[in-house]
């Protein structure tokens, strides 16, 4: 019997326009329990077996349906992030200005729609970990320690 798979590594893309660096991102539906409502960039953790450009390609791939091979990806960021619940994740942050094909909602049970994003300037309704890997980004530091506070109605970032 196999132990039960228990990633503490999280991969994200930064797919970014090339005329103006603007980042996609996917806003949560309300009814999640994750993000209600928020925008997050396209991530997740890591599933068995992956290397971190390999997971961050499939969740690319999964989420908005761009397709390409991870060694098209570039290294941007890595942040350890401290959850409000105590949770502890290493991010590993790619970002990729080149691509084929358009990006869409592959997964419209859990996003509501796609939104481009300054990374300079983020909006509000960015969830805390979004904010922070995108004001890092557009600063140009490669590793943060970030705590994410509680978020409204007891859930943690």
């Amino acid at each position: 019997m196999s132990a039960v798979h228990r990633s503490i590594g999280n991969v994200m893309v930064l797919l970014q326009r090339p005329d103006d660096g603007w980042v996609l991102t996917v806003r949560h539906r309300e009814t999640s329990w994750h993000s209600p409502g928020m925008l997050t960039v396209v991530g997740g953790r890591l599933e068995e077996g992956e290397f971190l450009d390999e997971g961050a390609a499939r969740e690319l791939a999964e989420e908005v349906g761009i397709r390409l091979a991870p060694d098209r990806l570039r290294f941007c960021q890595l942040p350890h992030f401290h959850a409000a619940d105590g949770e502890r994740v290493i991010g590993a942050v790619f970002t990729v200005r080149e691509w084929e094909g358009t990006p869409y909602n592959r997964e419209p049970q859990t996003h509501s729609e796609l939104v481009w994003v300054d990374p300079a300037a983020p909006p509000p309704d960015c969830h805390p970990f979004t904010l922070s890997v995108l004001t890092h980004f557009a600063t140009g530091q490669l590793y943060a320690n970030v705590i994410a506070p509680q978020l409204p109605g007891g859930e943690t970032g």
